[in-house]
Parts: structure tokens; C-alpha cells; sequence
């Protein structure tokens, strides 16, 4: 018995989506991602694997290798099929892979293929499913809170266009997963703004830091995608070869934060007349037990200590929690080569407060919903490409419209409801 991959379930009952383009499916998509393994006795094709992966860990409960395995040794034979497992013409049956067998193959796999293959399929579902198509995708049983949130996005205007694509990067340590000399494991990714999708990621060596790696984790997304982009950075990528890199050889811009790692750009920042400059943009916000004021100053220059410089920004961020008087101050010094023409006070500081996106939710839902911390995984490149199958999860999750990944992973519970969210029917 052989199994053909299925392919991508229409998202929307409309007669017209017959003629609009439906992303491919999950299996589709990861059909690309190489497979290091040995042919010689594969019983499973790797984008099952990794299928298999994905679907688990869309379910609550499901955040490590053993658990994954234990949920696919629950799933019926028409599940099984549809993931594309193999029939035993011996046992009568289709088999499904074991806890070694998924070990195995995550082992030799490059996170940095994988995502890329994800992010295909991500980015292709974020343009196409609106908030009626994607109410299509998931359970009947939405909580009401969710149902809420999906009819208040169906009824708002779309945003606004940007002027260019927006890229964070920043790196994780994953604190459970060592490897065998005992050193650390770290993830080093960059994210897209607007939607929080994963668009590149990549180990970072035991006896290296995120500065060499930086190069290799841009070459990863595609030209058309970086050209003219943003790449927001924090402080220790402010460094002159990274911005000749991003502006010279990839034609994209940069904003970096400015510290003490950079003395004397740090030096020559701070003795700007700040005081002779207006204050351009400011904003005032309450919320999570705190009132914040942003103050934002722009100054155009040339001649900075700095390749491409064109723009300095001064944030001051002012903070206090609610219902105390004593406000606590931070001053942020960054740089960009966007002139005053191209990047406005307004797109400036959105970028910077953006780029904590890579943080409130990509690591954060890492750690609190998929136990990243946790898990004490140290198989090879198991753990980075464990922790690159939960980005796909919650990347499908809030491209379909979901707003809160802990609850749609307690509303996903049968295998039909999973295997459809990611287009496998």
C-alpha cells in the first residue's frame, strides 16, 4: 500500500477559492527540507517526521521527544495514512515511527532548512487567511473569548501598509539542552515584525558568540525578502561589518542600539546637543501594572563614527507602576542609515519597541507554553530542531488567527482538527 501526500485542503467554502492560491500543505513544504540520513533501511519519509513533530506539539502536553511519540501511537490508521507513514503488508497495518526513529532523523537535520521550509508555507497562509477564512481552520469548540477577538478583526480595516519588511534578530539559550562537553545550547533567529513568523534560525557554535554567526543566519532569507528590509538589532551587533554587510552586499537597512561595546560611537552619541533638539514623536501607554512615557529625539548627520550612518535616535523611556509617584529613567542611543526622507520619528521608535516582539513572542512562548527550558533534550541538532517545530506551531496558530497559543492548544485535540490546521488531509 502506498500513501500519496494529500494535498492542501481549500480554506474558505467560497466558490472563488477554487480559482485564488491556497498555500501547500504542511507535508508539502517540509518535501524540501534535505534528508541527511543514510537511504539504506528509511522506512519513513522525513516530512512525515517532521509532520508527526509539528501535529504533536500543537496539542497541550506534547513538549517533548516521548510525548510526541506517545501521541502518535495513539492516532488510527487513517491518521496514520494521511501523515504519510508506510503500510506493512506483513502485520496488515500502517506503522508508525517510534521514540528513537523521531530522535534519529531530528538529530541530523538542519534547523536552518527546516525553517525555511516553515516559513514558506507561514508566510504564504498569513497573506491568504483572513479572519473568515481562517475560522475555517479551527475547532467548532473556540473558546468565546477567541470567537470575540476573530469577529473584532473581521470588522476592522486592514492596517496600513508598510513602506518595508522589518526583521529582528536576537539569540536564546536553550537552559535544558547542553551538549556534551557540558557548554550551553544557543538559537540565534531573526523574525519578521508585523507577525512574529520565524524566518531564519541557526545554532550557534560552543566555542563562538552570535557576532560570526550573523552573516550566515542573513543568508538564509532570500533576497527579494531582505532587500530594502529593516533589520532591527540589539547592542552587541552594533558592530561596522555587520551594517557594510546588511547595506552593502544585502541592499537592506539597519537600526542598531548603541552601547558601551561601542566607546567611542557611544561617546560621540551622547555629546550631540540633545538639549537644542525638539522632541519628535512621544507616546504615553498604561498597562501591565505600569505607565510608560517614550520620548523620541532624531538627528540627522554625517560623519559618524559609523559606516552608512545617516539618522541618531535619543529614546527616553520613562516607567513607573501604576498608583506610585517615583518614575525610573533609561536613556537608549541607536543608529540607522535611513535618511530623515525614508524613516520617519514614528517608523523609528515602532521599530524599536518591535523588536522585543523577538522576545514577548517568539522566547517567551518558548518557554511558557512549549517548556523549552525544560526540556533536557542533547541529542546533536534535536533540541534546536525541537525548538524550531514549536515556531511552526505557533507561527500556523497566529497565521490562522488565533491570539492565544496556550488555549489552542487545549481546544486542539483530535487528530482530524490538527491535521487539517496544517493543510494535511
Amino acid at each position: 500500500m502506498s500513501v500519496a501526500l494529500p494535498d492542501a485542503p481549500c480554506l474558505t467554502a467560497s466558490p472563488a477559492c477554487a480559482d485564488s492560491v491556497v498555500p501547500e500543505g504542511l507535508l508539502q513544504v517540509l518535501t524540501q527540507v534535505p534528508d541527511p540520513r543514510d537511504p539504506r533501511g528509511v522506512r519513513y519519509q522525513l516530512a512525515t517526521l517532521l509532520a508527526i513533530g509539528v501535529c504533536a506539539m500543537t496539542t497541550v502536553g506534547h513538549n517533548s521527544l516521548v510525548s510526541v511519540g506517545e501521541w502518535v501511537r495513539r492516532c488510527d490508521q487513517q491518521t496514520l495514512a494521511d501523515l504519510g507513514c508506510p503500510y506493512d503488508p506483513l502485520a496488515g497495518r500502517i506503522r508508525c515511527p517510534d521514540e528513537k526513529t523521531l530522535r534519529d532523523a531530528y538529530a541530523k537535520v538542519s534547523p536552518g532548512e527546516l525553517t525555511r521550509a516553515g516559513y514558506q508555507r507561514l508566510a504564504a497562509l498569513a497573506e491568504t487567511a483572513t479572519a473568515g477564512e481562517a475560522s475555517a481552520l479551527t475547532p467548532q469548540g473556540m473558546p468565546e473569548r477567541e470567537q470575540r477577538r476573530a469577529q473584532r478583526a473581521a470588522r476592522l480595516d486592514p492596517p496600513p501598509p508598510r513602506r518595508r519588511a522589518v526583521f529582528a534578530a536576537d539569540g536564546k539559550c536553550l537552559r535544558g539542552a547542553k551538549r556534551p562537553d557540558g557548554s550551553q545550547l544557543y538559537i540565534f533567529s531573526a523574525v519578521r515584525h508585523q507577525d512574529a513568523l520565524t524566518v531564519a534560525a541557526r545554532e550557534v557554535g560552543a566555542k563562538t558568540n552570535e557576532i560570526p554567526e550573523f552573516q550566515p543566519l542573513m543568508e538564509q532569507i532570500d533576497d527579494e525578502d531582505l532587500n530594502d528590509a529593516v533589520v532591527t538589532l540589539d547592542a552587541l551587533h552594533a558592530q561596522r561589518e555587520h551594517a557594510r554587510y546588511l547595506v552593502e552586499e544585502r541592499g537592506a537597512h539597519y537600526l542598531l542600539s548603541v552601547k558601551g561595546n561601542q566607546k567611542n560611537l557611544a561617546r560621540q552619541l551622547k555629546s550631540l546637543p540633545w538639549k537644542q533638539i525638539p522632541v519628535l514623536h512621544r507616546t504615553a501607554e498604561r498597562g501591565h501594572g505600569r505607565e510608560e512615557i517614550r520620548e523620541l529625539q532624531v538627528a540627522s548627520v554625517n560623519g559618524l563614527l559609523f559606516p552608512h550612518a545617516r539618522q541618531v535616535v535619543r529614546i527616553r523611556r520613562r516607567s513607573r507602576p501604576l498608583g506610585e509617584k517615583k518614575w525610573t529613567e533609561e536613556i537608549v542611543y541607536a543608529v540607522t542609515d535611513l535618511p530623515a526622507e525614508q524613516a520617519t520619528p514614528a517608523e523609528i521608535i515602532a521599530w524599536a519597541r518591535d523588536h522585543w516582539t523577538i522576545e514577548n513572542s517568539v522566547h517567551w512562548i518558548r518557554d511558557v507554553v512549549f517548556g523549552e527550558d525544560a526540556r533536557t533534550i542533547r541529542t546533536r541538532n534535536t533540541p534546536a530542531v525541537m525548538a524550531t517545530l514549536g515556531d511552526i506551531v505557533r507561527g500556523t496558530l497566529r497565521a490562522v488567527g488565533w491570539a492565544n497559543t496556550a488555549s489552542v492548544r487545549r481546544a486542539h485535540t483530535t487528530p482530524a482538527t490538527i491535521l487539517k490546521l496544517h493543510g494535511i488531509t
